[in-house]
């Protein structure tokens, strides 16, 4: 594909629930339950490999939090007709309002626009009120909401008897997709700390960019979800007047928002491209793409109803990927909480000569404590495996390349990436632990391309370098050892977490004596 004439479009919002006036839950039991359907119809769907592919595709990654973002806006600024969203985080920040700005600026044009949302909190603002809904070219739509809460409860997540297991389970899933024409997927939520612009603490992550059949066939992932018994939509007959009125405010709003804190924030990404910009964008990525055979894998929405441990479709292919690998696994998991099954299963392929290099987050670098005590408490066994075993370095050296604040922050890792055989390649928004392969839904695409997985391999690879990450030993006497180099160019080695605040690790000591690992 040399040329690219029908223009393209991406943005994503995450919506409070309760906070939306137009979105009410609905009453008497309107939001399915796990008695819905059979259980043997459930655990049939989560047996099932949501596995499309038609041909090939083009595809390119986007390690980089800047060139990611700018890829999103260009897709925003150069929409004509369609732009469909599945998301999970849209946070309150330079990220979430500048696309809640362009978004709507799409929307005003014509774009039509449909948003698939998980119910979390933490969510974008603006986006959260009822005037969006409004918007006679904006659908919204919530996946799995909880029930309705009221006075001092409204908004929080508080289950009612019978929802606790239903509440514990996301739609993890990150697609966009963009005039039916260009989809993107990956790790990143929106929100700052994915895109390098955090005035605290930023990530790592990775998102490809794909044309194609493959755009097809996440379509046809989207739709599962959007017409599931289980997503909630709402209701434009009940949008009353003043709500219309209020959009208009709420452009202005979301304009004046953005200015400011991008102002804050030093201005480190553009605000807006115009056509011109965001085609050059595009027509550069597409010719950049790399054609090759490929699965997009993604989970059924029915997995919010199981009752008991079903692994995820996306998990298995996972797993079937390493299992076949002949010589080498190196993999990025942000969060690498390998159980007992997993373990023997990596046991037997290091047993057969295969090198599996791993990196993960560190204490210092990563951003839920509470899944560090997972990772912790996993490391003898992932050692005793044969897995080689990395932790980042929250000052690696490379943190230049992913942060583009105006300081340097501590650096985490939220990528979900890894390349089998030189020749097997996945990007996705799957974590290796627990809650990946039992718990939410994911989504991902494995490319059989070994000119794709030698530029995937070079990213992976850098982050083990000793400047960048701590490589996980023994010493003698059986306790860990952390070995790395230090910026002035010397070796280090340390005997307990590196670079972790007195306050982490009391917090950590804590996490780790509690039994809840598959939450995590």
């Amino acid at each position: 594909m040399t040329s690219w004439s029908r223009p393209l479009v991406f943005g994503s919002f995450l919506l409070g629930m309760t906070s939306c006036g137009s979105f009410t839950p609905p009453k008497n039991g309107a939001i399915p339950t796990v008695g819905f359907v059979s259980q043997e119809t459930i655990a049939h769907a989560c047996r099932q490999h949501t596995v499309h592919r038609e041909g090939t595709a083009g595809f390119e990654m986007l390690p980089d939090g800047r060139e990611s973002f700018i890829a999103r806006l260009a897709m925003v600024e150069a929409a004509q007709r369609t732009l469909d969203l599945q998301y999970y985080l849209w946070k309150d920040d330079v990220t979430g309002t500048t696309f809640a700005d362009r978004l709507l600026a799409a929307a005003d044009r014509g774009v039509k626009i449909r948003l698939l949302l998980d119910t979390t909190s933490d969510a974008q603002a603006e986006v959260s009120s009822a005037a969006l809904a409004a918007h006679p070219n904006i659908q919204v739509a919530f996946f799995n909401p909880l029930t309705d809460l009221k006075g001092i409860f409204a908004g929080n997540p508080i289950p009612v008897i019978g929802e606790i297991d239903r509440m514990q389970s996301r739609m993890h899933n990150k697609v966009m997709i963009a005039d039916g024409t260009l989809v993107m997927g990956g790790g990143r939520n929106l929100g700052d700390a994915y895109f390098g612009i955090h005035r605290e603490r930023n990530m790592r992550d990775l998102d490809f960019i794909a044309a194609g059949p493959v755009v097809n066939a996440s379509a046809k992932s989207f739709e599962l979800y959007w017409k599931s018994p289980l997503t909630r939509k709402g209701d434009p007959s009940k949008i009353t007047e003043n709500e219309r009125e209020n959009l208009r405010e709420l452009r202005r709003h979301v304009l004046r928002k953005k200015r400011s804190l991008a102002a804050k924030s030093g201005r480190p990404y553009p605000l807006s491209l115009s056509r011109t910009e965001a085609l050059d964008v595009l027509h550069n990525l597409v010719n950049r793409m790399i054609w090759a055979e490929y699965e997009f894998v993604a989970d059924p929405p029915e997995r919010m109803l199981r009752l008991k441990q079903v692994a995820s479709p996306v998990w298995r292919k996972i797993e079937t990927a390493v299992r076949e690998a002949r010589s080498e696994v190196v993999v990025h998991a942000a969060y690498f909480i390998p159980q007992t099954d997993t373990l023997e299963l990596l046991r037997k392929v290091t047993a057969r000569g295969v090198r599996v290099e791993v990196l993960t987050n560190s204490l210092a670098s990563i951003d839920g404590v509470a899944a560090m005590a997972g990772i912790a408490n996993r490391r003898a066994g992932i050692l005793d495996s044969g897995v080689t075993l990395f932790e980042l370095n929250a000052r690696a050296a490379d943190r230049k390349d992913y942060i583009h604040f105006r300081r340097l922050t501590p650096l985490g890792m939220h990528t979900k990436g890894f390349v089998v055989d030189d020749r097997l390649s996945f990007i996705g928004s799957c974590n290796m632990d627990p809650r990946s392969k039992y718990i939410n839904t994911e989504t991902g695409v494995i490319i059989h391309s070994t000119a794709f997985a030698t530029r995937l391999k070079s990213y992976l690879v850098k982050g083990l370098e000793a400047e960048n990450s701590w490589r996980i030993t023994r010493a003698a006497n059986g306790s860990f050892l952390w070995k790395g180099r230090l910026p002035n160019g010397r070796q280090a080695v340390r005997r307990m977490e590196p670079g972790a605040s007195l306050l982490r690790r009391l917090e950590y000591c804590i996490y780790r004596c509690l039994p809840w690992e598959d939450f995590l």
